[in-house]
């Protein structure tokens, strides 16, 4: 039963006969903690409590599972003893589902979940208030007859025991519409609703129904869809699920709440006309006598500007008039259109979490009005997260925020101890970066930046910022072939200088062979942080297409194909990590070249730069690397005795997976081979110990690592 519930199995639910485990499908043993034991309640806050304490990063935390197996669970002493001390009933081993008696035990033990999901919530946001709290429920489908959970969810919502409600559909296309129909009558609060479906098999799982999914719950006004499963999701799946269904980046509705004029949350009476256009697909214009008003829950605390939409095409007045009420408060704003189609600021201010703001055009300067969007938009105070200097004169600043063009100059900057600022340059690509160009900095000297006055992109004027650094050499680094931090570990590889090296004319080169001759750079960072690592090397067609590199840090390690024969692709990046100040990254280079066996690999140079984390992107563009054989991560993970890996052979060959533990030593080997295809693997854990776990899969010259944790 694993270590806590060993020690604790008086924490444990029983049937009524006594025993400590329910069985699902497949002989698997589940065991549930009872949550009419106060140790229970205890133990489950302060878990929840410290992830918000720990981790203040976190957008959200979800619960699961906060529910009893089936109607014969929990027969405990704990919870008999409890229910007859707290309601004045029978023994509930007394009690036959035919009693008139057990409706009362029924909601008896709801309401210990219920009690349960309100002290995880509270535990939750007094840590962090701004930490949306989501909860994976039952379906209405599970919550009566032999199958009920005695998880009485639709009280969570209006109780504020939870911030989302995600209720699990695994039912079929045709059966969607029904069931999102059957939770809106349950609990009628759809922005708080993200259902739930599975992409397994066995309910359809292509994209085109994933889009009608999503259209049905973005028609009934639900927060967002939620994919379940997604291990088995196939790459062609993902891709497409990334092309059509989530094309562009999604937000969700507790961090930037929007209503529409199509929404439930808006209300309008007199004299309203719909026009086509504006926000989504209509927007309303109306007259004298008009009411047009949004009403907005929030579910997290935060700065918000509250903005309105006013559409392109409408012109019947230049200043509109709102009412902003929240609370015991109201504000009166009057706003000049000075652009059409954008948002425009009626306020800015903090609200909390369980504020309810609502906005009401009021008034023009001509009478008319027109209604289409609102919304509040959570915006953190500018401040500065990181900074690190390229080289001694410049430093590189990273904001939480994008910075406003033209608004900011060098003379918003000082740097103590004396230094001039020169210039200021704001990233082209990614106003958040800017880079100060200053007279020099000296080693072992702590700097500190002021920053007076700066203009965010949406125009606020945030109050002086500090940040402290110190200048280190080597954040830009290359290491040659040359250098003492390279080496030859093994096989035999000729100088050579027929091309252009990336530090004069030499480099090593040995031919595509086993993958016994090996080099290898090292560089221990002066300071920790993002580090984007870049293989340099001469390219030529005699050079291999499939050079493998292997870039270890830690116990940790990746293996990449890189294509070295294409003219004037002479770089690749490997990857971005953190590396921690002193301790050695590796990258090490070999000669398995499957698809190239004629041909030599290169070694010349890998160079080691130092990024902030927005600036993550490939340099590889216009390179495709081989893919013969793909991985998914595996699922589920973390997982109890048994995870499944799925994978995609595009060639014959065979597929190699071993499992290591923390030590380095193998604890499961297997090896199959197959026809080109879709594959998946069931492992089995239940010999080892509970602990974090590291996979390696090969399959054409291709190795896939990864990291796994297994709890029993």
């Amino acid at each position: 039963v694993g270590p806590v519930l060993e020690n604790h199995r008086d924490w444990i639910m029983r049937d009524r006969d006594g025993r400590l485990f329910s069985v699902m499908s497949g002989s698997i043993y589940q065991f549930w903690m009872d949550p009419a034991h106060p140790e229970v309640v205890t133990f489950m806050t302060e878990i929840f409590a410290e992830c918000a304490r720990r981790y203040p990063e976190l957008d959200g935390i979800q619960t699961d599972r906060i529910r009893y197996p089936n109607t014969n669970f929990s027969f405990s002493q704990i919870s008999r003893t409890s229910y007859m001390n707290e309601t004045g009933g029978t023994d509930p081993l007394n009690i036959a589902e035919s009693d008139p008696e057990w409706e009362d035990f029924v909601v008896w033990r709801e309401r210990q979940t219920s009690d349960l999901a309100q002290a995880v919530y509270q535990a939750i946001k007094a840590e962090n208030p701004a930490c949306l709290v989501s909860s994976a429920v039952a379906p209405p489908y599970m919550l009566d007859g032999s199958s009920d959970k005695y998880q009485d969810w639709p009280a969570w919502g209006k109780e504020k025991s939870v911030d989302l409600l995600c209720p699990m559909l695994y039912v079929s296309l045709d059966a969607s519409s029904y069931w999102l129909d059957r939770c809106l009558s349950v609990f009628n609060s759809p922005l708080r609703i993200a259902p739930g479906f599975s992409i397994q098999e066995e309910y359809q799982p292509n994209v085109d129904n994933l889009i009608s999914l999503n259209n049905a719950i973005k028609n009934k006004n639900m927060s967002g869809i939620v994919i379940w499963y997604y291990g088995y999701l196939s790459d062609s799946l993902k891709q497409n699920i990334k092309s059509f269904l989530f094309s562009t980046t999604t937000g969700t509705f507790h961090k930037s709440p929007t209503v529409d004029d199509m929404d439930t949350h808006y209300t309008c009476q007199r004299n309203m006309i719909q026009t086509p256009g504006g926000y989504k697909d209509y927007y309303h214009t109306g007259v004298p006598g008009s009411t047009f008003s949004w009403c907005i829950p929030l579910y997290i605390s935060g700065d918000y500007s509250l903005q309105v939409y006013i559409p392109e095409d409408w012109s019947g007045a230049d200043t509109l008039r709102y009412t902003v009420t929240w609370q015991n408060q109201e504000e009166t704003v009057s706003v000049y259109r000075h652009k059409s189609g954008t948002w425009l600021t009626l306020l800015k201010r903090f609200f909390n979490y369980d504020d309810s703001v609502t906005v009401s055009v009021s008034g023009s300067n001509t009478g008319l009005i027109v209604a289409d969007a609102i919304r509040l938009k959570q915006k953190e105070p500018l401040r500065i997260i990181d900074a690190f200097t390229p080289d001694p004169y410049n430093l590189n600043l990273f904001f939480n925020n994008p910075l406003k063009e033209d608004e900011n100059r060098a003379a918003d900057f000082s740097i103590f101890p004396d230094l001039t600022v020169n210039a200021f340059t704001l990233d082209t690509g990614n106003p958040s970066i800017a880079t100060l160009t200053t007279s020099g900095f000296d080693p072992g000297i702590s700097y500190t930046v002021t920053a007076f006055g700066l203009t965010d992109a949406e125009g606020d004027v945030s109050d002086t910022l500090f940040f402290t650094f110190q200048y280190h050499a080597g954040l830009d680094t290359v290491i040659d072939n040359t250098d003492s931090f390279f080496a030859v570990q093994s096989g035999t590889w000729s100088e050579e200088s027929s091309a252009e090296g990336f530090m004069g004319d030499n480099y090593l080169t040995t031919p595509a062979g086993d993958g016994t001759a090996r080099v290898f750079w090292r560089y221990a960072p002066p300071v920790s942080g993002l580090y984007r690592i870049s293989a340099l090397f001469p390219s030529d067609p005699g050079f291999a297409s499939d050079a493998m590199y292997i870039l270890k840090e830690g116990i940790a390690y990746d293996t990449l194909s890189v294509d070295q024969s294409q003219p004037g692709k002479n770089s690749h990046v490997l990857g971005t990590q953190w590396l921690d100040a002193g301790t050695y990254a590796v990258v090490k280079l070999h000669n398995k070249c499957p698809q190239s066996p004629e041909k030599k690999v290169v070694a010349d140079a890998v160079r080691f730069t130092r990024v902030f984390p927005s600036s993550l992107k490939p340099d590889n563009t216009g390179e495709e690397l081989p893919c013969s054989f793909e991985l998914s991560d595996n699922y589920p993970n973390p997982f109890n005795n048994h995870t499944r890996f799925s994978y995609v052979l595009r060639k014959e060959g065979e597929i190699s997976l071993r499992i290591y533990n923390l030590q380095g030593k193998e604890v499961i080997s297997h090896a199959e081979s197959h026809t080109p295809g879709q594959y998946s693997l069931e492992l089995d854990f239940s010999a080892l110990t509970s602990g974090i776990y590291f996979y390696r899969a090969s399959a054409h010259g291709v190795n896939i690592t990864g990291k796994m944790l297994y709890i029993k």
